[in-house]
């Protein structure tokens, strides 16, 4: 248990609250999304796992989701640009069919590249170290996350750089996604030894836009989560001197540390959307077919209603409550084990190479990237004991 109280950023409800412009109680809000229109902020955990667990009730928000953050549709002449072909955007066979081809490439180079990985990782740390006092965001989390997009993917720094952007600067992505295909269309005609390749080959089906877009979602749903993740943990860690201490004795509570942290400290805010597919009742609402649906995600992980003391952090509780942090069931997220597996090093190698830390700043003069998609930290200022 955690000594204390561990600050972390607050959830976009507490903090729309306390600027006095939404009911604190409220666990199912109608809200508008864009030119989407009104649909449903669902920050209660049990119905959020319901939606997430009931496919046939709740789809893939498709083209509805990307109107969440869209400008007018006249803005935009070519129709083709507003279709959407990410796996998660689709549904029935369709959706199974993809989402298999991507979990056979996905493990097959994880296993492949998964000793390199562990390497990139301990560099980067061992490099931050040295420095004493340093920046972790730009230190551990960016050299991670880019090792991750180089090796599996076979992004360059250009392409990295504008996933990064479309991140933290919000969507729409069309002038990406067009760097994407581009990047695509070379890549069919020169293959390559990483993952785009090798789904191309798995599923020769698939177009350029369509092999566009799942390297989109893989890369900007996946990698950058990493990243966000790791800083994150090492944020509660360095608030929680005896946690560190308890975890550099006992690594068989690393694998609880890292979920603990994915629960408290989740890097996405609202990054998970459905679409009703038929009549539907949420909460105190009778919902049409056509309303999109956005889980609060880091409201849910901290739903006291299912978690009595969920506002605190504790890396000892175990793993019984299920965070949706990556979703839950048919739709979650494709990148979860490679997530754990380099986060769960970063932090091991973290504490290793420690023998504590801490910020340099208070936590409350901590910045966060300004979207409500992500809780990414702008820089995480540290001073560290090297072990050695």
């Amino acid at each position: 248990m955690s000594e204390g109280s561990i600050l972390f950023r607050k959830t976009l409800d507490e903090r729309t609250v306390s600027r006095g412009s939404a009911d604190p109680a409220a666990t199912i809000v109608p809200m508008r999304m864009g030119t989407a229109g009104v649909g449903l902020l669902v920050n209660d955990h049990r119905e959020a796992t319901r939606i997430l667990s009931d496919v046939e009730t709740y789809g893939s928000a498709g083209e509805l989701m990307a109107s969440v953050f869209d400008e007018p549709a006249e803005s935009h002449p070519d129709p083709m640009s507003e279709t959407v072909f990410a796996v998660t955007q689709t549904d029935g066979e369709e959706h199974r069919r993809v989402r298999r081809a991507l979990r056979r490439v996905i493990d097959t180079r994880v296993r492949d590249v998964s000793d390199q990985l562990i390497q990139d990782v301990q560099h980067s740390i061992e490099s931050a170290l040295a420095l004493g006092r340093f920046d972790a965001v730009a230190s551990i989390g960016v050299p991670i996350a880019d090792s991750v997009m180089s090796r599996l993917l076979g992004l360059d720094e250009n392409l990295v750089s504008a996933l990064r952007t479309a991140v933290y600067q919000g969507y729409p992505v069309r002038e990406l996604d067009a760097t994407l295909v581009d990047w695509v269309r070379d890549r069919r005609a020169h293959p390559a030894d990483d993952l785009v390749s090798d789904l191309m080959a798995e599923l020769p089906s698939l177009d350029d836009r369509q092999v566009a877009a799942n390297t989109r979602l893989l890369a900007l749903s996946g990698v950058e989560v990493l990243a966000a993740l790791i800083t994150n943990g090492i944020l509660c860690l360095a608030q929680d001197p005896r946690t560190q201490s308890l975890v550099r004795d006992d690594e068989t509570l690393l694998p609880g540390l890292v979920h603990e942290v994915q629960r408290y400290a989740s890097p996405i805010a609202r990054g998970v959307y459905r679409m009703t597919k038929e009549p539907s009742v949420i909460g105190e609402y009778a919902v049409p077919a056509g309303t999109l649906l956005v889980i609060g995600v880091d409201v849910c992980n901290r739903d006291t209603s299912v978690l009595p003391d969920a506002h605190r952090f504790d890396p000892t509780r175990g793993r019984d409550f299920e965070h949706l942090t990556f979703g839950h069931g048919r739709h979650s997220c494709l990148g979860i084990p490679v997530t754990r597996l380099v986060a769960a090093q970063a932090l091991r190698a973290f504490l290793s190479g420690t023998t504590g830390f801490g910020l340099t700043v208070k936590p409350s003069e901590l910045r966060f990237q300004d979207t409500a998609v992500m809780n990414g930290l702008v820089e995480l200022p540290i001073w560290v004991e090297c072990a050695n």
